[in-house]
């Protein structure tokens, strides 16, 4: 197997997890999935530059090679609640915001998987299942915009920002993985042991566009406008829709109206 392994991190647990860090992958996610019955818990795959991301929908992750941070972390399912694994994308998001937090911005989390500062994205999560005769894994992949042009930034179809733009300033990308990985083990371990309502109840304090106008489209290209009023105690959101009253949501996307035009958050 073609892997070499060039960082080793050392959890605070004292356990040992390894990243994989590489020039040029297609997709981190792909790459783990494709060796993840080979790799222990916890390894990370760590691409300078990712030619073929995606995110949800299959939806293409745009990215500028040796600047924004994209990898994949492998998660062990086997002592996790099935029903538990729809927040696996939720908790990675507000670990992204809780780091972000520690920069001085002020992020949101974008329901389900999204993270955004001054309403515009600057991360991006996607989380698969990969299955072996051996065991159940998570595959995370997370893109962050860490040092993107503002040119860049700009040519995007949608909204979007990076630390760089906000700070002003470069970042080290190894010191945001770092911080990173151990906010989302921790926050991982707690979902496994005591479930999701820790996560909920900081998530729901950082839901981006609660009680505002929106439309709602699901998976089968339904539309609902109306608002959202909460995170429901599975992860769901509870929205109260103009025309069927208030109902619970589990997989779309979201569109948020403004007095002049309506953008499209993907």
């Amino acid at each position: 197997m073609d892997i070499k392994r060039d960082l080793e991190i050392v959890k605070p647990d004292k356990t040992l997890y390894t990243i994989y860090k590489y020039d040029k992958l297609d997709s981190t996610n792909t790459f783990l999935k494709q060796h993840c019955s080979a790799l222990p818990d916890y390894t990370v795959i760590w691409a300078d530059e990712q030619t073929d991301g995606r995110g949800r929908f299959t939806r293409i992750w745009n990215s500028q090679p040796g600047l924004d941070l994209t990898f994949s972390l492998l998660l062990p399912l086997t002592s996790l609640e099935q029903k538990l694994r729809q927040n696996i994308t939720q908790i990675a998001a507000l670990s992204v915001a809780q780091m972000l937090e520690g920069y001085g911005l002020k992020p949101s989390v974008k329901w389900p998987n999204d993270v955004l500062v001054q309403g515009k994205k600057i991360s991006g999560i996607l989380c698969e299942v990969a299955e072996s005769k051996e065991r159940v894994c998570g595959v995370l992949g997370i893109g962050l915009n860490a040092n993107n042009t503002e040119e860049f930034l700009a040519n995007l179809d949608l909204p979007a920002t990076s630390l760089h733009y906000e700070l002003r300033h470069k970042v080290v990308r190894q010191d945001l993985l770092k911080k990173l990985l151990e906010i989302i083990i921790n926050r991982f371990d707690v979902l496994c042991q005591t479930g999701f309502t820790q996560n909920r109840q900081e998530i729901r304090k950082k839901l981006a566009f609660i009680n505002e106008q929106i439309v709602f489209t699901d998976v089968k290209q339904d539309s609902y406008s109306g608002k959202i009023i909460d995170l429901n105690d599975d992860g769901t959101l509870l929205f109260e829709c103009e025309k069927r009253g208030i109902i619970s949501l589990n997989s779309g996307e979201i569109a948020f109206h403004n007095s002049y035009t309506m953008r499209k958050f993907l």
